[in-house]
Order: structure tokens, then sequence, then C-alpha cells
């Protein structure tokens, strides 16, 4: 046959089909958080910054006008320029930039959604200082402080009038014979600010300002003007930093004055401290010191208050202004091309922080009674174009946040034991060795010893000799009288004396012997008030035992609301049923992490403080009430269709209760 009339080769058809795999939910990271750190980076450069910048504005014209003399000293037209001169908007932007700007940075990588777990202020203090990133903040407010004093005091001699005597801050006294003695004023002011910045640091420890404090759904207050918020905010920090700074500086006083009377005059009878201390402080101990030299030098301690005060007025400023913000509901997934996939990815986040903005959103469309949420929510249950599906990706996002807390919750806010180690394992070896007799005879030839050597053996300790002495002594006193058997018994002076030793031993300090101070040289009031601040700083807050209890409350309460209204519209807009199969577990899971709050409720311990019971009462209640909301809007939908399901005894008793109620 020839070439041409050969048939041509069978070939397979061609189809389009394959098998495909449904894409994952793509994680948060690509999808909704970029999006939430866009709104939160607007939030900070828009919001945050520009507003923080008005204190420090405020407090540089009060500055200028300290420096010129006063208000009497300036006429009335450049008091109505001096806020909008370059000089005062370079000096406050400058002073901004030094004092406030790096706060804010720190507040912005230390924020955290989970507060500290602590019982009491003394544990708080404990539980920060043991963290690395606590030093680092207080020596950043250290910092600012001495920054926020040095450009006071260069503002100071740039513009300060002629005729106005003021203090002039130089570091060295000018003295031809003595040019290193420090200058007093100079130090007083530095260490008033940095001891602010100390106490301001304690203050954001005990208040935990690293984590966000969420407000929505807490019964807030209606919506008001801008202006009528910036007014009350600016009025109460204005009380909350005067009554600060005074207390602050109110100590300080105190302390410098101890320092300054009592402890630098001690130093100096050190002979070496003294003569390295000798040429910079050697003229502060020829005054006596007393309250007459502070009435003296009063111009430069109102100066220094007042440099506390507008300090502490921009810290306190910019850290409200923070916490306002980071906690204000996001709106990202309305601007993406599929937003319930974004919300989706958004609640299986690691950051509970963004977690929790995705849960916000997600309420919102559950609450939502418009056509295009039902759209989008009955797309959501009938979703098929994902493996796993939408609302089983958010089923479980939510019950395994929920489940964790609940944990928290049986342990009473303590953390997980630790995970028990595995058991080693056996070497796999070869055949096992043959079992070879111990020998416990002599193995070498018995040699005849000296006369010399067995008189030694004899007479040690383990010898024949010794042993029969023990033996014939045991004997004599099994048949003495129980009088004489204490004083020829040997064993009960050894006895006494390891009692003794082991006395000895527990009584001896761990590290240092405490101070004695006789209670009589103490007076009772003085007592009383070292009693009450002992109890205050250990007393553990029935409030602060109840945060480490439902830390996470604020998330929790959205998981409830989220998944009820939810289950509650798929009675209409779920085609498939794919949402009733999950109700057993979602009522299940709610019952129990509301059975274990109540019980949590029931062991607060009523203590004096009653404001302090109430707090912790309304903790409790606020997860609690959120949990028999949403059993009771599920069991209010469905009704006998509930029956239905299949429950667990104990669970079916209480949505019996539900149901009856």
């Amino acid at each position: 046959m020839s070439a041409a009339t050969l048939p041509s080769p069978v070939r397979a058809i061609t189809s389009t089909l394959s098998a495909r795999t449904a894409p994952p939910v793509p994680p948060a990271s690509q999808s909704y958080e970029p999006l939430a750190r866009a709104v939160l980076r607007r939030r900070l450069l828009y919001d945050i910054l520009p507003l923080s910048t008005l204190p420090l504005w405020l407090s540089t014209i009060f500055w200028k006008m300290w420096n010129a003399g006063g208000i009497p000293a300036s006429s009335v037209w450049s008091a109505l320029l001096l806020p909008i001169l370059p000089s005062t908007l370079v000096m406050s932007t400058l002073v901004w930039a030094f004092g406030v700007l790096p706060i804010i940075v720190l507040r912005k990588s230390q924020l955290t959604a989970r507060p500290t777990p602590s019982s009491s202020p003394s544990q708080r203090v404990k539980v920060a200082f043991s963290k690395p990133h606590t030093l680092r903040a207080l020596t950043l407010y250290i910092l600012t402080s001495i920054l926020t004093s040095a450009s006071h005091i260069v503002s100071g001699r740039i513009f300060e009038s002629p005729s106005h005597g003021s203090y002039h801050f130089r570091v060295f006294h000018k003295s031809r014979k003595h040019p290193y003695h420090l200058n007093g004023s100079f130090l007083f002011l530095f260490m008033a600010q940095v001891t602010l910045a100390m106490s301001f640091h304690f203050r954001s420890i005990l208040l935990d300002r690293m984590a966000v404090r969420w407000r929505h759904g807490q019964g807030q207050s209606p919506k008001v003007d801008p202006l009528i918020g910036l007014f009350r905010r600016v009025l109460s920090i204005s009380v909350t930093t005067s009554v600060f700074a005074a207390a602050t500086f109110a100590a300080y006083l105190v302390a410098f004055g101890l320092m300054r009377a009592i402890a630098l005059p001690l130093l100096f009878q050190v002979p070496l401290v003294s003569h390295i201390l000798r040429p910079f402080f050697g003229h502060f101990v020829r005054g006596r010191w007393s309250v007459v030299l502070l009435w003296r030098n009063r111009a430069l301690v109102w100066q220094a208050f007042l440099l506390c005060l507008t300090t502490a007025g921009g810290w306190e400023f910019a850290e409200g202004l923070f916490d306002d913000k980071v906690q204000e509901p996001l709106t990202v997934a309305s601007h993406t091309a599929d937003p319930l996939l974004t919300l989706i990815s958004g609640i299986t986040n690691s950051d509970p922080y963004y977690a929790h903005f995705s849960y916000m959103e997600l309420r919102n469309l559950a609450d939502d009674g418009s056509a295009s949420a039902s759209a989008r929510r009955t797309t959501m249950f009938g979703d098929q174009k994902h493996s796993p599906t939408l609302w089983a990706t958010l089923v479980r996002a939510a019950l395994l946040t929920l489940g964790m807390d609940y944990q928290i919750v049986l342990r009473r806010g303590a953390p997980p034991p630790p995970l028990a180690s595995p058991p080693p394992q056996q070497k796999a070896g070869g055949p096992a060795a043959p079992a070879t007799p111990l020998i416990r005879k002599p193995v070498f030839r018995n040699t005849p010893s000296s006369p010399l050597h067995s008189v030694v053996e004899s007479l040690a300790a383990d010898g024949a000799v010794t042993q029969a002495l023990t033996h014939s002594l045991d004997t004599t006193v099994s048949h003495l009288p129980d009088l004489f058997k204490s004083t020829a018994s040997s064993p009960a002076p050894v006895t006494a004396v390891q009692k003794t030793v082991a006395t000895v031993k527990a009584a001896k300090p761990t590290r240092l012997a405490k101070l004695y101070i006789p209670s009589d040289l103490i007076p009772e009031k003085a007592r009383t008030a070292c009693w009450a601040v002992g109890q205050w700083w250990s007393r553990p807050r029935a409030s602060r035992l109840a945060d480490n209890v439902v830390p996470n409350r604020e998330t929790d309460i959205l998981i409830a609301e989220v998944l009820s209204r939810l289950v509650c519209m798929s009675l209409t807009e779920d085609r498939y049923g794919v949402v009733q199969r999950d109700i057993p577990r979602i009522l299940e899971a709610f019952l129990a992490f509301l059975t274990a709050v109540e019980d949590a409720r029931r062991e607060i311990a009523i203590s004096d403080d009653a404001d302090d019971t109430a707090q912790a009462v309304d903790i409790y209640s606020r997860a609690a009430d959120a949990m028999k909301e949403g059993v009771a809007r599920i069991v209010q939908t469905f009704g006998p269709r509930l029956a239905g399901f299949r429950f667990p005894h104990h669970i079916a008793q209480k949505l019996q209760a539900f149901a009856d109620y």
C-alpha cells in the first residue's frame, strides 16, 4: 500500500472539563489586613498627628509670653500676632517633634489587643517590667522630657526680653575658682522633668495603656459636634493633667528636699565618693536646706511646675487621642470586589486586633435588612467557589475563638498548663546481652594478713569489735527500765542536733535581713497610712480578676451577635440548609460559655469597695447577656423547628428553659 492510502492515526477527543479544586479563602495578610492598615495609617497622618500639635502650639504661645514679660509687657497687636508668627509655628513644631511624636510612635509599635493579665497594681507593674519594651519605653519618656526641657531653655534664651528677670539655666556656674560647679536651677528643672517622665510612665503601666480599650457597645453617648467633643476632651484632659502634675511635683519637692538635706551630706562622708562629687556638688552642702530656700526661689519653682504641666498636657492629649482613634470601627470591605470574601478572610487573622474589626463589619452585614445585604448573605450561604466554603470558614474561625476564650474562663484567667513532654523513645538495639551472675566472693587468692592489720580492721567503724560493742549495747538497753533508756540510747542526741540544724536552716534569711524598726517609734497615723497604701498596692481587685477571666469579651460579644443573626437570617435566605447543620454546635458553644461565665460571676468575693465589685459584675454580665441574647434570638426564630435537632441532655434542658421563657 502506498503512503497516500494509509489511514490517519486515531487521536483522543480533547475536553475542556478538568478536575479543579476550589481555592481556599485567602489569608488576611493578603486581603483584609492591608486595607485596614491603610485606613489606620490615614487616621494617624490626618487625625492623630495634626491634632496632637494643638497643646504644644498653645504652650509655645504661653512660654513666649512668659519670656517676653507676660501679658502686661506686650501690646494687643503683638498678642494677636503671636500665635501665627513663623517663630511660634517653628518652635511648636520642634517641641512636638522632640516631645510628643516619639510617644505616638511608641504607642503605635507597642499596641496590643490583649490586656495585661494582673489582679493588683503590684502584679501589673511586675508583669510590665518583665517585658523588655517597658524599660525601652521608660528610657524614651525620660529622653523626651530632657529634650523638652532643652528646647524650653533654648527658646527662653532666644525670645527672652532684656527687662524680664528670668533664670538662666546654664549647666555650670560662671566661676573661675570652681568651674565645674553645677547650676542648681538647671538640676532642679531637669530632675523635675525626669521625675515627671517616670511618674507618667508608671501611670501608663497602671492604666495598661498599651492595650486597646474598646468602647463601642458600652452605652456610648450620642454623636455630638466635633468641636463640642474636642472642647470636652480638652476640659477633661486639663483637669486630669493638673491634678497629676500637682501631685507629682509635690512629691518631687519632698524627695528633692530629702536628697538635698540628708542624702547628699551623707554621701560626702564617704571618702572616695566625696572626692568624686565635691568638684560638682561641693557648693550645695555649704548652705542649710530649708523651706525658706524654696520661697526665695519661688519663681524657679513656679516655672518648673508650669513646664511639667505643659509637658504632661501634651503627652496626655496625644495618648488620649490615640486611644480614641485606634478603637473606632473600620469600613474597608465595601470598597473591594467581594466584600464577603474580604470580611471572612479578616476574621481568620492571627492578630485579634484586626479580627475584631472584621467581626464589627460582619455584625453590620448580619443586621442589615436591605435587599443588597440579603443578596450577599444568600451568596455566602450557598457558596461553592471556595473549599472550605465561606460559611464553613466563618463558623470554624468564630467557634475556635470562642472555644479558646471559653478555656480561659474555665481556668479563671490562669495561663495554660505546660505541655507534657513525650516519653523518651527506647533505642532499638540488637539482642539482649546474656545475663552474667554477679560474683560476691573474693576472686583473688586469700593471702594471710599481718597481725597489726587484723587489729586495725577489727577496731574500724565496721569491724568485729565495733559491731560486738553495738550489739551488746542494744541488748543491755533492751533490759533497762524505761527511765534510763533515754540516757543510754545514742540516736536521741543526734536527732535533737538534726532538728536544731533544720530549725537554723529554716530561719536563715533568703537574701537580705529585714530591717526591724520598733513600732513605738512610728506614729499611729503613719502606720495606718502605710498599711492602707500597702493594702491598696497588693490587694487583688475583683474587676481586674474579671478582666483576666474574660479578656476578649468584646470580640466574644461580636461573635455571639454575628452567628446568632446570621443563623436567624438563614431561615429564609439559606436555600440548601447549610447553616442549619451547624445550629446544634453553635447553641452548645453559646450555652457552655454562658454557664462558665455565670459560674465565675458567682465566685466574685464581695469586698469593701462597692464600685470595684459592681464593675466586676458588669464585666461578667455583659459577656453573659450577649450569649443569652444570642440563644434567645435563635430559639425565638426557629421555635418548634429545634425539635428536629439532636442535643445533649443538659443542653436540651437549658434550651427548654429558654423556650418556656
